[in-house]
């Protein structure tokens, strides 16, 4: 690489971090005379408690009111806690929290230019980039928080560019690290698996996915070890699977809850159709797993399905409809329309959702002392 080319993508990749950043910080805006409001919003509480105890239940109780046992943290996997606490040994908890998911924001949206010049040389990337950040508008808000979305999206992205470049081995290291950041990682290990087999190179599709799961084991066996139990993140989520697919939607309309059972119909159906037009375009790694994730969800009892495809939603959101994106007029209106309408999602959003004042000046305090564990 020559370099006159070298700096043309350093460059590249350092604007479309930059504007990840500046949505950041368009979500935060409303809030600069009030910035514990972006601190308090959920996730974030949570992963500062995961990142200064790691799992190890303690003296007190970090958050009185909202969480009774510490299996709960359970469900809250260590990738983006790790990286709160690398950053909050210089600035504190609440600064780290919220530079941490600055930094996986920026890295994701360099990750998808570095996708795009794979799977679509020389397309015109920003437009990508803009509608990456901006779709759906939640994905918007919890980029801005302590929340896993962008770590996520940077280790799906960096896998499935890892795929089409032919690097199994890379993209089965970043799956890991998707395990470790949000549990349905585990789809992109599988979907990585069944691609694989599907070229007939067996071997490296079972070694890959066996060894794809000694990381999450290994956080199992920490949480066996200080929680008492390797089950801790299975108990907490015991009660949000079916057997029987689409059970739950059934139920809301048998108890007349029309609107609801129709917005989870119509999210399948748009993730259905996105996954048939990542097909048609030869994206089919990418077509596999957002059927994977339709089909992982399709036996949960949980409203909230909306956060959960924001994992694929680079795919589902951006890939699928890329025809929209490269046409410039149309982008042009369709990315302002969505700009307007994110922000307005995000700033009404953020001041919901909020840990209680008191709770999180205990939480403060909590974070400010030295770890004493429970007896």
């Amino acid at each position: 690489m020559s370099e006159g080319v070298f700096t043309q993508r350093f460059w590249k990749f350092f604007l479309a971090g930059g504007l990840a950043i500046a949505a950041q910080l368009l979500v935060s805006l409303p809030f600069i005379a009030s910035p514990d409001v972006l601190i308090r919003h959920f996730d974030g509480p949570n992963y500062m408690v995961v990142a200064k105890t790691f799992y190890r239940p303690t003296e007190t109780n970090p958050m009185p009111g909202y969480v009774s046992t510490p299996n709960y943290y359970a469900v809250h996997l260590p990738v983006y806690p790790a990286a709160v606490r690398a950053i909050a040994e210089i600035t504190g908890y609440p600064a780290g929290l919220l530079l941490a998911t600055a930094l996986f924001g920026g890295l994701s949206a360099a990750a998808l230019v570095l996708y795009l010049d794979v799977v679509r040389p020389g397309v015109a990337w920003i437009p990508f980039v803009l509608a990456f950040l901006l779709l759906p508008p939640r994905s918007l808000l919890y980029r801005a928080i302590g929340a896993t979305e962008a770590p996520m999206a940077l280790f799906v992205l960096l896998a499935a560019w890892a795929f089409h470049r032919e690097r199994t081995r890379l993209a089965f290291l970043f799956a890991t690290l998707a395990t470790l950041t949000r549990i349905n990682g585990v789809l992109v290990v599988f979907v990585l698996v069944v691609a694989l087999m599907a070229k007939r190179r067996y071997a490296l599709a079972l070694g890959g996915g066996v060894l794809s799961g000694i990381g999450l084991g290994l956080v199992l066996l920490w949480q066996g070890l200080v929680l008492k139990t390797p089950l801790a993140f299975l108990q907490i989520h015991s009660g949000k699977r079916e057997f029987i697919p689409f059970q739950y939607i059934r139920d809301l309309l048998d108890k007349g809850d029309w609107v609801g059972g129709e917005l989870l119909v119509g999210l399948f159906v748009f993730h259905g159709l996105a996954a048939a037009r990542l097909w048609a375009r030869d994206l089919k790694f990418e077509a596999g797993l957002v059927a994977a994730h339709m089909a992982l969800f399709s036996v949960l009892r949980e409203t909230d399905l909306s956060r959960y495809f924001v994992t694929v939603a680079p795919f589902a959101f951006v890939m699928a409809w890329e025809d929209v994106f490269t046409n410039r007029k149309v982008s042009l209106v369709l990315l302002s329309f969505l700009g307007i309408l994110g922000a307005v999602y995000a700033w009404t959003s953020m001041p919901q959702n909020l840990i209680d004042s008191r709770v999180y000046l205990h939480l403060l305090d909590f974070l400010r002392n030295p770890l004493v564990p429970a007896n």
